[in-house]
């Protein structure tokens, strides 16, 4: 490997597995070629092999060989947002998406100087179902993280249980509820700026047709600036009924991490990558500011 060595970007996946074997991170810059250079990992806790990392215009991107190291990245970029914001205000305010971003929270099990005590944990969207429920984004995450870790319950801010004991006329009472308990929220805990909530880190999914939260490809609420949390009462995905942070609530997050896990995940990824932002039909393209992908070689296959 030479220090100026040059790849073209049509590198293929089993390829970017062969330059993962080296200790190497690769950067791609405007010039749609992958020059070779040997760098720090991307947190002083991760002591995994190699990254490949890409940066496109307001998107930082990182390119991993599995889901293992992609799950050790997200936990050290957690941790590395939550000892800012704690050293800060003496709080952490971090939002969950579901799917399969839930798997990769164990990453941050046994991880060593985190202090929980002041993480606040909250979800970009979730299903009108008890907690208990299969398609529950909160139990979903109770079972690979929180029951784990010693965060007081009083700081998850999961769905009020009482209010979609049924999904049908849930999605409403739950929003309205889940917004008025965000807003009284003290501004040490969640700040505002501009009318919206600052939260210090958002870990987003996004589905096959590019929805991310439970904001769909052309659907209306896309456009809703108020209240920050919307209700949805016809998702195309079970169950139809949802509460999502609305689009001007993701953007005012000082810091939004998307993750890319596998072939299924490869083409919608390089298409929301590749976007000029703000398409109706690939919601996650609305998304700006301050945007990191981790990625795995198989779900950056096609970039």
């Amino acid at each position: 490997w030479g220090a100026h060595k040059i790849f073209t970007r049509e590198m293929s996946a089993q390829a970017v597995r062969i330059a993962l074997s080296g200790k190497v991170e690769l950067s791609i810059r405007a010039t749609s070629l992958l020059q070779c250079r040997n760098r720090k990992p991307l947190h002083a806790s991760s002591n995994r092999r190699s990254t490949i990392a890409m940066a496109n215009a307001d998107n930082n991107m990182h390119i991993f060989q599995d889901q293992a190291e992609v799950a050790d990245a997200l936990a050290s970029l957690t941790m590395k947002a939550a000892e800012q914001a704690i050293e800060e205000r003496g709080s952490f305010t971090v939002a969950l998406a579901g799917g399969s971003l839930i798997k990769l929270l164990g990453g941050l099990k046994g991880k060593n100087g985190i202090d929980w005590d002041n993480w606040h944990v909250f979800w970009v969207d979730e299903r009108c179902v008890p907690h208990d429920d299969p398609e529950s984004n909160y139990g979903g995450a109770l079972q690979a993280l929180l029951s784990d870790v010693p965060i007081p319950e009083s700081q998850l801010y999961a769905i009020k249980e009482s209010l979609c004991q049924k999904n049908e006329g849930a999605a409403q009472p739950c929003a309205a509820e889940y917004d008025a308990r965000l807003k009284g929220l003290s501004r040490s805990i969640l700040p505002t700026k501009d009318g919206l909530p600052i939260f210090d880190l958002l870990l987003l999914g996004f589905g096959p047709d590019g929805h991310i939260c439970s904001l769909f490809p052309e659907h209306p609420l896309l456009k809703v600036t108020e209240p920050w949390i919307l209700p949805i009462s016809d998702s195309p995905k079970p169950p139809p009924e949802r509460i999502t942070f609305s689009m001007p609530v993701v953007n005012a997050a000082k810091k939004k991490c998307f993750t890319a896990i596998g072939e299924g995940k490869a083409e919608m990824a390089a298409t929301i990558i590749k976007s000029a932002g703000d398409d109706p039909k690939i919601p996650a393209s609305y998304v700006k500011g301050d945007v990191a992908w981790l990625m795995d070689a198989a779900g950056a296959s096609l970039l």
